[in-house]
């Protein structure tokens, strides 16, 4: 009987779960998204201490290398961001094996490059492309739970703030994830070009904020 209830109990979970997970990639699908100047350093900061209680747990080791850049960015967009790819690299570990996570970043053009790696499982090639979908899994939820939609909503986020998301990995070597956001010089650029064309009507949904504004 307990062995029932506990089953029902985690399939009830893993449902809640699920819609959760479905109601977040709908909004981020459709939702109108506002840039603005973002701090990468204080983002990094606040989706870590999200994840403080998990980072206690399974005794993972950080490594952020200063000085983070600002970029422009969303701000709620980009924490659901971190906090699912934080989330995935102290998840998919072997077992027994403490989650090394180590953040940095580097400028590339007229956009910023934020890497993250981990000492996880990882990811053969062949299957970089398939992660991103939507309820795509490479493992058993008994493996490693989750309900599969949780780089598809990563993935989303990032284009919806004009960005890009990509990956290196190899089986058994961990993975490095990498997102482009335009840099906050960047986007100055842009809206001055936005402020130079006054008659010009945008019916993107997609808008920009000047920092501090």
């Amino acid at each position: 009987g307990r062995d029932y209830t506990r089953r029902i109990h985690s399939g009830v979970e893993r449902m809640d779960a699920l819609i959760s997970d479905l109601l977040a990639f709908g909004q981020i699908t459709h939702k109108e998204v506002t840039l603005g100047a973002v701090c990468l350093e204080t983002a990094v900061t606040r989706a870590l201490d999200e994840l403080q209680s998990e980072i206690n747990r399974c005794r993972a080791k950080l490594e952020i290398v200063p000085a983070l850049p600002v970029v422009q960015a969303n701000q709620t967009l980009l924490h659901q961001v971190l906090v699912n790819l934080f989330s995935n690299a102290m998840k998919f570990v072997p077992e027994g094996t403490s989650p090394q996570i180590r953040v940095w970043a580097e400028r590339k053009g007229a956009a910023v490059r934020l890497h993250i790696q981990d000492n996880g499982i990882g990811i053969e090639p062949a299957h970089h492309k398939r992660i991103f979908g939507v309820f795509e899994r490479l493992h058993s939820s008994s493996q490693y739970p989750g309900t599969g939609i949780g780089l598809a909503i990563v993935k989303k986020g990032v284009e919806r703030m004009g960005g890009k998301i990509g990956l290196e990995s190899q089986l058994g070597k961990g993975s490095r994830f990498w997102i482009d956001l335009p840099s906050e010089t960047a986007g100055r650029r842009q809206l001055l070009l936005k402020i130079s064309r006054p008659r010009e009507t945008a019916k993107s949904s997609v808008t920009a904020e000047l920092p501090g504004a």
